[in-house]
């Protein structure tokens, strides 16, 4: 039997009441610059991906600390100057993040893995794994910097097509 197909309204409605008029705003965003959204139930409740050209751009999901955006910065490089325009801890959390061993030796990690990201902040060269690497707990001070990451990241894959 097929299972049915989880609504944005119900991904919503699992949100925090006071984050979900940005998280609608964003869902909108993203459907505008061309987003698919798939909703799926998770472990710790539901799991929102929004894809682009069928590839992940970013996934909402919850953890006992709260809402957390996953962004896939595949293409960080090219939008450096949202990084360095990142409040101090988000910079941190990324820069703290696990280094992709993949990037680092071609041979580590799993044929599957797809690699990570690099990108210049402060003089220094990062190069994160997909996985953590723009992991953010959603907060008023995250949430406007969140969404310049992933628009940052989604006009990047649509100006790739043009």
């Amino acid at each position: 039997m097929a299972k049915e197909k989880i609504s944005f309204q119900a991904f919503l409605m699992a949100v925090a009441p006071e984050q979900q008029a940005f998280v609608e705003t964003l869902h909108h965003k993203l459907l505008e610059l061309g987003c698919d959204l798939v909703v799926k139930e998770a472990k710790s409740g539901y799991a929102a991906s929004y894809q682009f050209e069928k590839k992940t751009v970013m996934n909402w999901v919850f953890r006992k600390a709260g809402l957390f955006a996953r962004i896939y910065g595949d293409n960080a490089g090219k939008y450096e100057e949202v990084i360095a325009s990142l409040p101090a801890a988000m910079q941190n959390t990324m820069t703290a993040s696990r280094n992709c061993k993949r990037l680092i030796d071609p041979t580590a990690c799993s044929d599957t893995c797809v690699k990570g990201f690099i990108y210049d902040l402060h003089g220094e060269t990062y190069k994160k794994c997909r996985n953590d690497g723009m992991f953010f707990l959603l907060t008023t001070e995250t949430a406007k910097p969140i969404a310049d990451l992933v628009c940052a990241e989604v006009t990047v894959r649509k100006a790739a097509l043009q």
